[in-house]
C-alpha cells in the first residue's frame, strides 16, 4: 500500500498551492485518504478545469462546476497511476467530447488518424508526472494541517 498524504503534500507533490486541493476536494476530486494517484489527479485536474474550448464563453465570475470531459480527465489520469503500460511516454490527450491514454507511437499514430483531423486537443503528460512521484512526494513533509471549517466568532 502507498504511503498516505495530507491535502497539503497533496498539494506540495503537486507543486501547486494548498488551494488547489481544497477546489479539488470541494469539486469531489480528491477524497480522503489521499495517496500517490491523488497527486496526479490533481495536478490534471488544476489544468482541466482551466480550459475553455474555441467558440465556448465561460464568465470569470460564474461558479466552475467540472463537466464530464474534465472529471473523465482526471480519474483517466489517476488509473495512469497505477497501470503497469503507464511510461513517461504515457500522454493523456483531451478532447472536448473525449479524453485518450496513449503510450506506444503506434497508439499516438492511431489516435491521431482516428481521433484529431484538425480538432483542438491538449496533451497531458501524465507518464512523465507518474514518473516524477517518488520523488516528488520524497520531498513533502508528514505534518498534517486541517482547513478551517469556520471563522472563530469575535468576542
Amino acid at each position: 500500500m502507498s504511503k498516505q498524504l495530507s491535502a497539503n503534500a497533496v498539494a506540495m507533490a503537486a507543486g501547486l498551492s494548498e488551494s488547489w486541493a481544497w477546489k479539488a476536494r470541494d469539486q469531489g476530486i480528491l477524497y480522503e485518504p489521499h495517496f500517490e494517484d491523488a497527486v496526479v489527479a490533481l495536478r490534471v485536474y488544476a489544468f482541466v478545469s482551466q480550459i475553455v474550448w474555441p467558440g465556448n464563453r465561460r464568465p470569470r465570475s460564474a461558479r466552475q462546476d467540472l463537466e464530464l470531459w474534465q472529471s473523465t480527465a482526471v480519474e483517466a489520469a489517476r488509473q495512469a497511476v497505477y497501470d503497469p503500460n503507464t511510461t513517461p511516454d504515457t500522454a493523456l490527450w483531451v478532447l472536448e467530447d473525449s479524453v485518450h491514454l496513449v503510450t506506444t507511437p503506434a497508439e499516438r499514430a492511431a489516435f491521431d488518424l482516428e481521433h484529431l483531423n484538425s480538432r483542438v486537443a491538449i496533451r497531458i503528460p501524465v507518464g512523465l508526472w507518474v514518473a516524477e512521484l517518488p520523488d516528488a512526494i520524497a520531498g513533502t513533509p508528514n505534518r498534517r494541517r486541517r482547513r478551517p471549517t469556520a471563522p472563530k466568532p469575535a468576542a
